[in-house]
């Protein structure tokens, strides 16, 4: 079903949010925003006749102003790097309509995994990944618009599928974080019990 990643996941993220014992500014501030994603995700305005997710224009700003918060250079670096990233999720976008194995494996993994591939590669930092990632995103969600356009093809940007993979794949990347740091705060561990 499509979306249904999003808005589990979502909704998993807001109950999480609600009962944690530390309730500072910024949880409520993440609260408030993936309430705000989870309603505007049903709608989608229409302008110059090209049909955009509410949820996707509210990505657009969000990122805007994260990457404005950086130096020129940097900002330069965010934009190539994910540049990169929505390249190879506008091909693989378009490779999984003629493959045949994308009827076997789900679209959204075969995109997260080629992703999570080249964030690995791109950076060493997990919040620089982060932003590659959303910013690589929006991008290959223009390409696709652009391609999908030039072949008369009614496509909504930043549809409900967009978001599952965005959050599958942020999801995903957590997870190999988490399992990096534990599996090295793990082996130092065992290199302390082995020098006592």
């Amino acid at each position: 079903m499509q979306g249904s990643f999003f808005i589990i996941a979502s909704w998993v993220l807001v109950f999480v949010l609600m009962f944690l014992r530390e309730r500072t500014k910024l949880s409520f501030l993440y609260l408030s925003g993936i309430l705000i994603l989870i309603i505007c995700s049903a709608y989608t305005i229409d302008v110059f006749s090209i049909e955009i997710n509410i949820s996707y224009i509210i990505m657009i700003f969000y990122i805007s102003y994260k990457i404005s918060l950086l130096s020129l250079r940097e900002q330069i670096i965010h934009f190539v790097k994910g540049l990169i990233i929505g390249m190879t999720y506008s091909v693989v976008t378009l490779l999984s309509i003629y493959d045949p194995a994308s009827f076997f494996i789900n679209e959204m993994i075969i995109k997260s995994f080629f992703i999570i591939v080249l964030c690995l590669f791109l950076s060493k930092s997990y919040y620089d990944k982060l932003r590659y990632i959303t910013i690589g995103l929006v991008q290959g969600e223009l390409f696709n618009y652009i391609t999908f356009e030039s072949i008369d093809f009614n496509y909504v940007i930043g549809d409900l599928n967009w978001f599952d993979t965005l959050f599958f794949t942020i999801l995903l990347l957590s997870g190999i974080q988490y399992l990096t740091k534990y599996y090295s705060k793990l082996s130092l561990k065992n290199r302390k019990l082995l020098k006592i």
